[in-house]
């Protein structure tokens, strides 16, 4: 049997070579035996298939922050199939609400997939680089359903390598299925991985190549199982696995004594104090460290390579087209914050993650900035740049939208605003400020909690303490922001000295949408916005209806469109979440 070769699928060359990473796209046809012969010819498909899924870049920002709330469409951007999409709208030849790139990833992943059973069968490859490899691409289809499911709701759920994606019109062979189903299916196929943390050194998986280390380019597995869980309301179960990689610097650093093993995703204070480092995230280089300290996932865009960069087109206003641009809402939710702390003044108003970071006034107009941090007009082809897929702050803004839906308001509190040191320390919390080191803090700064909310953060000298999360500093207090204050009495007995919560449902909905604000402050445009509405929406949805309608909508009022009115009522209907799936 014949299969077109994958995107780059002879990487082979790449990995004896060092050719070009994502280059070149051939068009020949190979017979299997001469595709899939040894292990450097499986790992050459592994990374054509993330060069493939790499085509999804600008589908992937484009679906999930239009629809929503912090993006919006330029005046000169000439493209009606943008309008759509922010306006729920979609007519039947809107591009980007075509299934089949997605689905090429797929049918790919796929062919790899059966490919690697056979290589394990006929020992071409050992049971432990089978193991690899077949997380690696597995984790990749799993994500690119997630992203179906989230834009198409009721989508055909297909496992088997085909002869190529046309077969997929056959609907009677692959029914479509729901997107609660579809999670269900995702979950077992996932959870059955055989290797779900992040690769070991010494694999041949992790190279470098043309300068690029391939260390983050894998999808992080125990993220992704956290994600469908959190999808799925197994609140606990999706603790459990970001817990897992928030602690990950156990495992990169077992000395359990450097910078890297308290900084590695704990979202804490040394490349970030006071916010004025924030940016960094997005202006270093591809693998710097300190950033790496926060990416979990990312790809670099290389002029030399394909795919190109598409960001530089879709927002950047000199050289580009100028198509998107962050949304009045979203800029009036940065200038509506307020600072604190020594290093930047006491109530300076704007959060530091709002302009000149996530976007910036060009030529008079206002950009997003994350995808073109470093990006010089008068240097139109020197457009490289890295994709974050995932990070940090995300990691532990889910986790705590986990942990607050499994009852753990303060541990909710903590990650959002200033940390688990200073909220669990009872000097901190009544005075705002330290109690110091210079006392014994055997028995405070820490959760008390069973697993997954446990976790140590004392910094004491009497004892000494220096505990695995005593620099955890908080979202916002990473960024010296003015805390998220909670209405005690409201959601407390405020009689009792144990302060018993005595509206549960309320709190938790409010500390809900709390960290939805934060969401949109800290993870604005970089592709998580429409899947943190939808999936709130979808959780709410007996209660109130009309949520998710009105918080798209609220883009509209902020800008003056006169649409907003007629966005709300579309979304009213819960089938207008959903892109219409088309297959033509």
């Amino acid at each position: 049997m014949k299969y077109t070769v994958l995107y780059i699928l002879f990487l082979s060359v790449c990995f004896s070579s060092c050719k070009k990473l994502f280059d070149i796209e051939p068009e020949t046809v190979l017979n299997n035996d001469q595709t899939y012969r040894n292990v450097s010819d499986a790992d050459a498909a592994v990374i054509g298939i993330y060069g493939k899924f790499m085509g999804l870049a600008e589908r992937y920002v484009v679906l999930n922050e239009l629809r929503a709330d912090l993006m919006d469409v330029t005046g000169s951007a000439g493209n009606k199939y943008l309008q759509e999409l922010s306006v729920h709208q979609v007519s039947a030849d809107n591009p980007y609400a075509d299934p089949k790139p997605f689905y090429e990833v797929i049918i790919n992943c796929n062919d790899a997939l059966t490919n690697f059973d056979a290589m394990l069968r006929d020992k071409r490859m050992t049971a432990d680089e089978y193991n690899l490899r077949y997380s690696a691409v597995g984790a990749v289809r799993t994500w690119v359903y997630l992203q179906l499911g989230i834009h198409f709701g009721s989508i055909p759920y297909v496992t088997s390598a085909l002869e190529n994606i046309d077969a997929l019109k056959k609907e009677e062979q692959f029914p479509r299925i729901s997107f609660d189903e579809l999670l269900d299916k995702l979950i077992i196929f996932t959870e059955g991985l055989p290797y779900k943390t992040p690769f070991p050194a010494g694999t041949s998986l992790l190279t470098v190549v043309d300068g690029y280390s391939t260390e983050k380019f894998f999808v992080n597995i125990k993220c992704l199982l956290g994600d469908l869980y959190l999808w799925k309301g197994n609140y606990n179960q999706a603790a459990t696995n970001y817990q897992f990689m928030m602690n990950y610097g156990d495992v990169l650093y077992p000395a359990r004594n450097s910078e890297q093993w308290y900084e590695t995703y704990k979202v804490a204070y040394t490349a970030n104090t006071n916010g004025g480092n924030w940016s960094n995230i997005f202006s270093q280089p591809y693998g710097e460290r300190y950033s790496n300290y926060e990416i979990m996932w990312n790809l670099p865009f290389d002029k030399n390579f394909a795919p190109q960069n598409p960001f530089i087109s879709l927002f950047d206003n000199v050289n580009g087209n100028y198509r998107l641009k962050p949304s009045a809402l979203a800029i009036k939710r940065w200038n509506d914050q307020v600072r604190t702390g020594n290093a930047v003044g006491n109530n300076t108003p704007v959060d530091l993650r709002g302009p000149n970071a996530s976007w910036k006034t060009q030529a008079g107009q206002p950009v997003v900035n994350k995808y073109t941090f470093n990006y010089n007009p008068l240097l139109p082809f020197e457009t490289n740049s890295k994709w974050i897929l995932y990070r940090a702050a995300t990691l532990h803004l889910r986790y705590a939208e986990a942990a607050n839906r499994d009852g753990r308001d303060k541990l909710t509190y903590a990650i959002l605003n200033n940390g688990i040191k200073n909220t669990y320390d009872p000097v901190y919390m009544a005075t705002g400020v330290s109690g110091g080191e210079s006392r014994n803090v055997t028995n405070i700064e820490q959760t008390f909690d069973v697993p997954p909310y446990d976790f140590d953060a004392r910094s004491g000298n009497y004892p000494n303490y220096r505990s695995p999360w005593y620099r955890h500093i908080g979202i916002r207090g990473r960024v010296s922001l003015k805390p998220v204050l909670i209405d005690s009495t409201k959601y407390f007995d405020m009689n009792n000295t144990e302060r018993p919560v005595t509206d549960r449902v309320g709190l938790t909905l409010y500390m809900e949408d709390k960290l939805l604000e934060e969401d949109a402050l800290e993870l604005a445009f970089e592709g998580y916005r429409w899947p943190d509405l939808l999936r709130v929406a979808l959780r709410r949805y007996a209660a109130d209806p009309g949520w998710l309608a009105d918080k798209v909508a609220a883009k509209f009022d902020a800008s003056g469109d006169g649409q907003a009115a007629a966005v709300r009522s579309r979304l009213m209907n819960k089938q207008n979440w959903y892109l219409p799936f088309r297959w033509d």
